[in-house]
């Protein structure tokens, strides 16, 4: 019996039989007055055909793209997977130099660069002249498979073993505020808790960068009285001089204050009296710290020409005030209390600090300041012969290193273009600031100073210019500081162009040298040529090390 064969109209009521059945399960909905299945069908067919053209596109991109090669003309090359970078020289014969790092291989293209036949060829091998003076384009490194750099010749290693491990760019680097901070660590084994002091012997200093957040300054009525740790290196135990550590007076025309030191005499009742550290104990301060800290004048009682004989002014005779140092007060309603000193020819408006350095001189129970009414001094010469502009303005209040045992001098720079200035400040408080995870250094400075550790945002560096005033904001030594906390010296304005570090920010030199040096990345010191590097044996952990907390960053 021949079979009847299935009409077009039974092929379509199938299938909408079919799409019935799905509307029912996803849509709970038989009727099915619209396909609710014809969106994700052509959702489908369209994602289908993308992803064949996104295949088809890698596809032809993987056939027709080059693979990495050496380049044909002088540049750096790093290997893949191996890391090893090279200086690819082109002519007169192809070949590679092995280097350390990446400095010396910018340093080595400059070298080729500016010499003649002798810099050409730093590893001895007859060479063309070089191209000329004038610095190298600086260019990214090329990274290419080891293999296709296997059938190229390659010479001795050249170079500066000791060179930075980053040459930052403009976004890895970091600027001001620099930081030198002295920890006291506290003898908590005496038995008294009143008699707990700081063992300086084991005060821990501190170098860091680019951190911001250091914690309360020093305020405009607080100080730090300090005395140079007798154990420093090269510190004589009969140098007992102590300073006073304070912020400058801010007036309208400075408003930015600094923190500064002075030294005082401690050994005079007069002095300790006027300034009110009859009871205060100096707490010791490292080389590093000290040294960090701008010095000003000493606060010593000022030189007043014939001191304690009769003066020619006469218009104070009437309150008592005839020679010449003597110190009085003006009060005027709505005003702080002005001081003066009668002078041999007029007299002169002074600090309180030091009317009172006057009042005591050679007389530590001395009356109380006059009081001289505003009308009495109207008639009088003002004279101009007292420098007391970086005195505080009143005696402070010394802080305690038990209750602060960390301080700090911070440094950074104020206002734009020629308008910079430098200003530093002093923040006490109890840990480090931002409780960082420091790099511990061993290595002192070049003048023989000790750190114990730094920090810098880890994969960041530094490049400055040291500066000790304004003037040398952009013609210190070129410098550039790695995040382990070793400076690498830069001789000139060309090879850090050459190196990629132009641009340079300015930074303490106090600071700064506190630094254990690197290595100096020019081009005579890239030329060197080894078989292999000689090392010094390093330091291995010690327990105390292991065990100590790690903070934030």
């Amino acid at each position: 019996m021949p079979s009847t064969p299935t009409t077009k109209s039974q092929v379509q009521a199938y299938r909408f039989v079919l799409r019935r059945m799905q509307s029912a399960l996803v849509r709970k909905d038989a009727v099915m007055l619209h396909d609710p299945m014809r969106t994700h069908t052509r959702a489908t067919i369209v994602g289908v055909c993308l992803a064949g053209l996104g295949l088809l596109g890698f596809l032809i991109w993987g056939i027709l793209a080059p693979k990495p090669t050496a380049p044909t003309k002088d540049g750096i090359v790093i290997g893949k997977p191996s890391g090893q970078v090279y200086v690819l020289v082109a002519q007169p014969q192809r070949k590679l130099i092995p280097v350390f790092n990446l400095a010396s291989a910018r340093l080595l293209l400059q070298a080729r660069k500016e010499g003649g036949d002798e810099k050409s060829n730093p590893v001895g091998n007859a060479e063309g002249p070089g191209s000329g003076g004038g610095a190298v384009k600086v260019e990214a490194p090329k990274v290419v498979d080891d293999n296709e750099l296997r059938d190229i010749p390659k010479d001795r290693k050249v170079g500066i073993p000791d060179g930075p491990d980053l040459l930052p760019s403009a976004d890895q680097r970091v600027g001001p505020p620099w930081t030198v901070c002295d920890e006291a660590q506290l003898n908590r084994d005496l038995p008294d808790p009143d008699e707990n002091q700081p063992d300086r012997k084991n005060a821990e200093t501190t170098v860091m960068a680019g951190v911001s957040d250091l914690g309360a300054q020093l305020a405009q009525n607080e100080s730090l009285l300090v005395r140079l740790d007798v154990e420093a290196p090269g510190q004589s135990p009969d140098d007992q001089r102590a300073y006073l550590v304070y912020r400058t007076p801010g007036t309208a025309n400075l408003p930015n204050t600094s923190a500064v030191r002075a030294e005082v005499d401690l050994s005079r009742d007069d002095v300790t009296t006027a300034l009110g550290l009859e009871r205060a104990e100096p707490r010791e301060i490292s080389v590093g710290l000290l040294n960090a800290i701008p010095e000003k004048a000493a606060l010593a009682t000022p030189d007043i020409d014939s001191l304690g004989n009769a003066s020619r002014v006469d218009d104070l005779d009437e309150f008592g005030i005839v020679r010449n140092g003597e110190v009085f007060q003006v009060d005027r309603a709505g005003e702080t209390s002005r001081f003066y000193v009668l002078q041999r020819d007029g007299i002169e408006e002074v600090k309180q600090t030091t009317a009172e350095l006057l009042r005591y001189h050679d007389n530590p129970g001395a009356p109380e300041i006059t009081a001289v009414t505003p009308d009495a001094i109207t008639n009088i010469r003002q004279v101009n012969n007292i420098d007391d502009s970086t005195f505080p303005e009143r005696n402070t209040e010394v802080l305690a290193a038990e209750n602060f045992p960390v301080a700090c001098l911070s440094w950074r720079t104020v206002g734009e273009g020629d308008n910079r200035e430098a200003r530093t400040a002093v923040h006490i408080g109890k840990t480090v600031p931002g409780r960082p995870t420091p790099v511990r250094i061993s290595s002192p400075s070049a003048d023989g100073v000790r750190i114990d550790y730094f920090y810098m945002p880890p994969g960041r560096g530094a490049v400055v210019r040291q500066a000790t005033s304004n003037a040398d904001f952009d013609t210190g030594q070129i410098t550039l500081i790695s995040d382990r906390g070793v400076k690498y010296g830069v001789p000139d304005a060309t090879t850090a162009a050459a190196l990629g570090l132009d641009n340079q920010l300015p930074a303490p030199q106090n600071i700064i040298q506190l630094l254990p040096d690197g290595a100096s990345l020019s081009v005579d010191d890239v030329e060197q040529s080894f078989d292999s590097v000689p090392y010094d044996r390093g330091e291995y952990p010690t327990e105390s090390e292991q065990a100590r907390p790690q903070g934030g960053g």
